[in-house]
């Protein structure tokens, strides 16, 4: 990997980290209506919360790793190969703090993707946003922190992180 290839990936994390930070928000504000529709629409910005925070987790998986398979399972899989180090090739992504709460966003995602018929149950949805909620909160020092490791350990200086 090279300066080029890095700050690629950091501004690109940087504007998944931004756009998890937005659905997540937006997500809290519909969730507030408490209505129906409120909750319809809370369900569907927390998909696409979890939904950035995988394609981020992708991102960092095909550059380091690019062996990632589209086959039944990979989903729950990339969540747990992106929390563990890979000597000599990256740091993790994820800290073990953050598993249960991707998993629990995975699962919610995928029911809400995947049902026929839906009726979004208002505990079920509250217990989802403290889960992204502790996502979001954490995902900018992840982003920080894994490029951080990641200038250091490939020797480049570190790059260009804006601040939001």
């Amino acid at each position: 990997m090279d300066l080029l290839e890095l700050q690629t990936l950091t501004d690109e994390m940087q504007d998944d980290q931004l756009v998890a930070s937005r659905a997540y928000e937006v997500a809290l504000r519909r969730f507030a209506e408490s209505s129906p529709a409120g909750y319809d629409s809370a369900a569907f910005h927390l998909a696409r919360f979890y939904n950035v925070v995988e394609q981020m987790a992708l991102r960092v998986a095909k550059i380091f790793e690019n062996a990632i398979d589209d086959e039944k399972g990979w989903h729950t899989e990339l969540i747990r190969r992106l929390s563990i180090r890979i000597s000599g090739v990256r740091p993790p992504l994820f800290p073990e703090n953050l598993r249960q709460p991707l998993q629990e966003l995975r699962g919610f995602r995928h029911m809400v993707v995947h049902a026929y018929d839906l009726e979004v149950d208002p505990e079920k949805l509250a217990l989802t946003l403290k889960y992204a909620q502790k996502v979001a909160e954490a995902l900018p020092d992840v982003v920080r922190e894994f490029v951080s490791h990641v200038a250091r350990e490939q020797g480049l200086d570190l790059p260009q992180l804006r601040s939001e």
